[in-house]
């Protein structure tokens, strides 16, 4: 079983589990929503973990989180949607 464990200013948030062995880890500064509030990807550990017997281990990525501020993440939205546009082309002349 795959797991990623995801932490913010020096605490364990939670830990998420895939049975399949297909784990999915965000990129850096990526957003990931946590509750429905915003996060960005600091930094990311990799931690190899005994498995069973001594040689065998697994990868376990840690992702470190911060959290972003509610007035930059109104901004960033505003950026995202496109402006609304008129139907007909401007007039030059």
């Amino acid at each position: 079983m795959s797991a990623v464990e995801y932490a913010c200013e020096g605490r364990l948030l939670f830990r998420a589990e895939s049975k399949d062995g297909a784990v999915l880890v965000p990129r850096l500064n990526e957003m990931v929503m946590v509750d429905d509030e915003p996060y960005q990807v600091v930094d990311i550990e990799y931690w190899a973990r005994r498995v069973g017997s001594s040689d065998r281990r697994v990868l376990w990525p840690t992702v470190f989180l911060v959290p972003v501020d509610p007035e930059a993440w109104q901004r960033r939205l505003e950026r995202r949607t496109p402006p609304e546009r008129e139907a007909k082309p401007p007039v030059r002349y």
